[in-house]
């Protein structure tokens, strides 16, 4: 009997374990190089903390009326744009006027926004003779309305100064009237509804405050909620 036979009976006859085990012996696995472990990147969280908040970012800037023709409010000296637009208490339909000057662009209203008489519109041009603070708020993207809140508190303090509010809204006009009656906002409350107003003062956060002499010049614009402190300084300064 070969050598071969012999050790293949002797194979048969050894149990599963005693065959693996010698195949181990006779056929050993190669030897792999041990992986090292890669030190983790302790400045991963923070990418990805910033990451998320450019999302947060990106998502906001889709909601806001705004069509890119600034984000940061009208410009200290210059001219607080004409508009005029349904007040929230009004039944009056329609989106806000905002022609400057005849002829006026398509949908921005058939007659220039000064030439608007009605007392169910905010007409800014008929305020512009005395200090006025303008006060943009929207549905989404932040919980603006309590900046509103502080305003009607701060305007009983500053007699000399007007105080009104733009809201860019697609609501029914109704629920609308039902939020300012619930919240105890009694200034003006002018509804944008189609964002034009906001887009006319380049408007692109939620609040946004801006300040207008006697005249219709603006003194400054403000991004962000402001304390009642802030809002009383700000007016005040416009009658200073």
């Amino acid at each position: 009997m070969s050598e071969e036979h012999e050790n293949g009976d002797r194979f048969d006859d050894l149990s599963i374990g005693e065959r693996l085990a010698e195949r181990d012996e006779t056929h050993p696995e190669p030897m792999r190089r041990p992986e090292v472990p890669r030190q983790a990147n302790k400045y991963a969280w923070l990418v990805g903390i910033v990451m998320f908040m450019v999302l947060g970012v990106l998502v906001f800037v889709q909601t806001i009326p705004n069509q890119g023709e600034g984000l940061f409010g009208p410009k200290s000296g210059t001219r607080a744009p004409a508009f005029a637009a349904p007040l929230v208490e009004s039944d009056l339909e329609g989106d806000a006027n905002v022609c400057q000057h005849k002829p006026c662009p398509k949908d921005s209203g058939p007659v220039p926004a000064c030439e608007v008489k009605s007392r169910a519109v905010l007409n800014v041009c008929a305020l512009r003779d005395r200090p006025l603070v303008i006060t943009f708020v929207f549905d989404r993207g932040a919980d603006c309305f309590p900046q509103v809140d502080r305003t009607e508190r701060v305007r009983r303090s500053v007699p000399g100064v007007r105080f009104v509010t733009v809201y860019f809204s697609r609501k029914e006009r109704s629920e609308l009237r039902n939020l300012a009656r619930a919240r105890g906002w009694t200034q003006p409350v002018a509804l944008d509804s189609d964002g034009q107003v906001a887009n006319l003062y380049g408007v692109g956060g939620c609040p946004t405050t801006v300040f207008v002499r006697e005249g219709g010049r603006v003194a400054r614009t403000r991004l962000g909620n402001l304390t009642e402190a802030q809002l009383r300084r700000g007016a005040e300064r416009l009658v200073g």
